[in-house]
């Protein structure tokens, strides 16, 4: 459904009630002034503005590294007004790449490969067992409480 809370402070309250000890966001975002920031400034928001000290904001694409893996095609010049420009344009010139550069079979290689990075594989299969035989069990539970409301109504509809 829809959710009227900004999306980093609905991302906090979620953290909040997983019970997690560290949260991990996966960026991917043009290689551009603003885009180089992402990170650094996702991470400083969710500890400054909302306490969670334990965030690790990890730039998944598009890195400098990967427009030259890929040989990207330049997109735009940097946008001048950016705060970020003088120091991305010092470091990596004025164009920038954008992320529909990339296939989207190699952005999911990309994004899969900083899951696998960063995700205990184990534990999390486990959980995921442990959720489908919860779901299984409550299912179980919802159709016995169904029959037991189905015996005790008379062919009617009203209870006996």
């Amino acid at each position: 459904g829809f959710c009227s809370l900004p999306p980093r402070h609905g991302m906090a309250e979620r953290f909040r009630k997983c019970g997690k000890e560290k949260l991990i966001v996966l960026i991917v975002s043009d290689f551009d002034p603003e885009g180089e920031q992402i990170a650094q400034s996702f991470g400083r928001s969710m500890r400054d503005d909302f306490g969670i000290s334990s965030v690790w904001p990890i730039k998944v694409a598009l890195t400098a590294g990967q427009v030259k893996q890929f040989k990207l095609p330049p997109g735009p010049k940097a946008n001048k007004r950016s705060t970020n420009y003088a120091k991305f344009v010092s470091e990596y010139g004025k164009n920038v790449f954008e992320l529909e550069a990339v296939t989207p079979a190699v952005l999911q290689r990309l994004v899969r490969d900083a899951i696998d990075a960063v995700i205990d594989r184990d534990l999390f299969n486990r959980e995921l067992d442990q959720e489908r035989q919860d779901a299984a069990e409550l299912e179980a539970m919802r159709r016995t409480v169904v029959k037991a409301i189905q015996r005790k109504t008379t062919p009617g509809g009203t209870a006996a």
